[in-house]
C-alpha cells in the first residue's frame, strides 16, 4: 500500500485557508495513491451511448490503468467487462471499437460472448476432463450505470449510485445533455493525443477557470472571436456540489437575446427539455464550463467564424485520462443535439474542431499552459511551494439561486475549486476498504461572520 506523504496529511489544514502544495500535481506517490483510492472508487465516465448504437458494439475505455470492454449486447443491453481473459488475463479485445457477438483471447482461445460468459474452451474434454465450471469463469464485469447518455463505470461494488454520486449535479449537465427532448450524440468519435501535464490541472481549469481567458487567451477578444469583454468577461455564476467536486462556471453577456449562439430548432428544443428553473438558469448564458469529478469535462461556448460576426454555439465533451504522473491521454468528443439537421452537426463539428479540436486555437494555448506548470511541479521541492486559491474565502453563496449546490456571482472564483480539491483529497485520505464520506470534506467558503473558521 502507497504511503501518503506527509504534505497531504497538512493539505486539511491548508486547503480551507486557500493554500495548496504544488506537488499534488506532478507526483509518483499521489499517482499511486490516485489509482489505489480515487479511480477504484470514484464514477469514471466510459463511453456514450449513441458510440454503441447497434446490439454487438463496442468501444475500449479505461479506468486508470485498466482496460475495459464497454459493449451493448445481441439483446441491446450495456455492460461492461474488465478486458481480461479469465484463464492468463490476457486482453481479450485489442481493437479500439468494432462490432463483435464474441471475443477471444489470442493466448489459448477462451472465447466470451459479448453478454461475459464464457463459451468457448480449446480442448475442453482433453485437459480439463469436465471439471472447469465455465459459469464461474465469465469475464469480470464492471458496475455501469447511465445519465443522460453517459454510461459512468466503477469499480467499487459499494459505491454510492450514481444518481448520489452526482448529487443534484444534474441540474446543471442538463445544459449540455438535454439541447432538446432527444438529448444528444457523438459526432465522429474522439479525438485522441498525450500530453505531458497533470490531468488534475486540466479539471481544474474546466471546473469554471474564467480568470484565465483574457490572458492566455486575449486573441480571441481582440479579434471578436466571442461576444464579451474584459468588462462583461465575470458576470455570471458559479455553482459547486458541496463534498461531490462537481462544479461549473456559467458566464453571461448583458443584452444578448435567449440562448445566445443556438440556432432555433436549439432553442427551441432547449425549452421543451429544460425546466423552468433551468430555463432561468441558462437562458441568458453566454458560455458554461464544467466538470464532473474526478475527469470528466463540459464545454458550450460560441466561436465565431469570421471575427465580429455573431457566433455558432458548440458542445465539446472531454476526458482527462492519466497515464502516469504529469502525463495525459486526451479524450475528446464534439457533442451535437440528435434532432438537428446533417448539415447543422456538421457546421457545429467544425466550429468545434477550429476552436477546441487537437489543433484548435484555444486548445494551443491551454496546453502549453498546462505542460509548463506540470513541468514546475515536478521540482524536487514542489512540496514546499504553496498556490494560491484566495479568491472567494468570504463570499455568501446566493440565497434565491434556483439550481442545486452553493452558487456564486460573478463565476471567475476558486470557490468551485477549493470544494474539488477537498473531494479529491477525502478520497486519497480515506482508507481502502471505507466509504468515502462527502461530509467530510471542508467547506469551500467560509462567509465573513464566520472567518474565524478558517484561522
Amino acid at each position: 500500500m502507497t504511503t501518503i506523504p506527509e504534505y497531504l496529511v497538512k493539505m486539511r489544514e491548508t486547503l480551507p485557508k486557500g493554500r495548496i502544495p504544488a506537488k499534488i500535481f506532478n507526483d509518483p506517490q499521489v499517482y499511486q495513491l490516485e489509482k489505489e483510492r480515487l479511480f477504484s472508487r470514484a464514477w469514471v465516465f466510459l463511453a456514450h451511448e449513441s458510440e454503441i448504437p447497434q446490439p454487438g458494439d463496442y468501444v475500449l475505455r479505461w479506468i486508470a490503468d485498466l482496460s475495459v470492454i464497454v459493449v451493448r449486447d445481441e439483446h441491446g443491453q450495456i455492460r461492461a467487462f474488465r478486458n481480461a481473459c479469465t484463464h492468463r488475463g490476457n486482453q481479450v479485445c485489442k481493437a479500439e471499437m468494432g462490432n463483435a457477438s464474441h471475443f477471444r483471447c489470442s493466448y489459448h482461445g477462451w472465447t466470451f460472448k459479448n453478454t461475459g460468459e464464457l463459451v468457448g474452451v480449446p480442448y475442453h474434454r482433453e485437459v480439463y476432463r469436465g471439471q472447469l465450471d465455465k459459469n464461474e469463469w465469465g469475464l469480470h464485469p464492471v458496475r455501469i450505470d447511465t445519465y443522460a447518455g453517459l454510461i459512468f463505470g466503477t469499480l467499487d461494488p459499494n459505491a454510492d449510485s450514481l444518481e448520489t454520486y452526482l448529487g443534484g449535479f444534474q441540474f446543471y449537465l442538463d445544459f449540455f445533455l438535454r439541447p432538446g427532448p432527444e438529448g444528444t450524440e457523438v459526432y465522429a468519435p474522439p479525438e485522441r493525443w498525450v500530453a505531458d501535464t497533470d490531468w488534475k490541472i486540466c479539471a481544474e481549469n474546466f471546473g469554471g477557470d474564467g480568470y484565465h481567458t483574457p490572458v492566455a487567451h486575449q486573441f480571441g477578444f481582440a479579434l471578436g472571436f466571442y461576444p464579451s469583454t474584459g468588462r462583461t468577461h465575470f458576470m455570471g455564476f458559479a455553482a459547486h456540489i458541496p463534498g461531490r467536486g462537481h462544479c461549473i462556471g456559467i458566464g453571461h453577456t448583458p443584452g444578448l437575446p435567449p440562448f445566445p449562439g443556438f440556432p432555433p430548432e436549439v432553442v427551441e428544443g432547449y425549452q421543451q427539455a429544460l425546466t423552468p428553473e433551468q430555463i432561468s438558469v441558462f437562458r441568458d448564458a453566454r458560455m458554461a464550463v464544467a466538470t464532473v469529478f474526478p475527469n470528466l469535462s463540459f464545454l458550450i461556448q460560441p466561436f465565431s467564424l469570421t471575427p465580429g460576426k455573431p457566433g455558432l454555439k458548440f458542445c465539446t465533451m472531454r476526458l482527462w485520462h492519466p497515464r502516469g504522473p504529469g502525463r495525459i491521454e486526451m479524450w475528446t468528443w464534439c457533442l451535437v443535439p440528435k434532432h438537428i439537421s446533417p448539415e447543422l452537426k456538421q457546421e457545429i463539428y467544425r466550429v468545434y474542431s477550429l476552436a477546441f479540436g487537437a489543433a484548435g486555437t484555444f486548445e494551443q494555448d491551454d496546453f502549453e499552459n498546462w505542460t509548463n506548470l506540470s513541468r514546475q511541479h515536478a521540482a524536487f521541492n514542489a512540496d514546499t511551494f504553496e498556490l494560491a486559491y484566495l479568491q472567494g474565502l468570504d463570499w455568501e453563496p446566493l440565497s434565491d439561486f434556483p439550481g442545486p449546490g452553493y452558487a456564486f456571482t460573478p463565476y471567475v472564483t476558486e470557490i468551485g475549486f477549493r470544494n474539488l480539491w477537498g473531494t479529491w483529497l477525502n478520497y486519497l485520505l480515506t482508507p481502502p476498504g471505507e466509504r468515502v464520506d462527502p461530509s467530510k470534506v471542508p467547506p469551500a467558503f467560509y462567509p465573513a461572520k464566520h472567518a474565524s473558521a478558517a484561522e
